[in-house]
């Protein structure tokens, strides 16, 4: 790493509560999407897990 940590946080110091405000929605959608997606994965599984049940029980 060529730069200061020091110098890396600078931009993210800001005391602009428009950057802050706009940062706070940007996580708020990015935990959103996280959900959902945590929320399809788990209904895949259990659709996977039941088609697995249903091949055996039909052989």
């Amino acid at each position: 790493m060529s730069q200061d940590v020091a110098e890396l946080v600078e931009p993210y110091l800001s005391e602009d509560p428009t950057k802050w405000s706009k940062l706070a929605s940007e996580l708020r959608w990015r935990r959103l999407q996280l959900l959902l997606l945590r929320e399809i994965l788990l209904e895949l599984r259990n659709l996977n897990r039941q088609g697995l049940k249903g091949e055996e029980a039909a052989e």
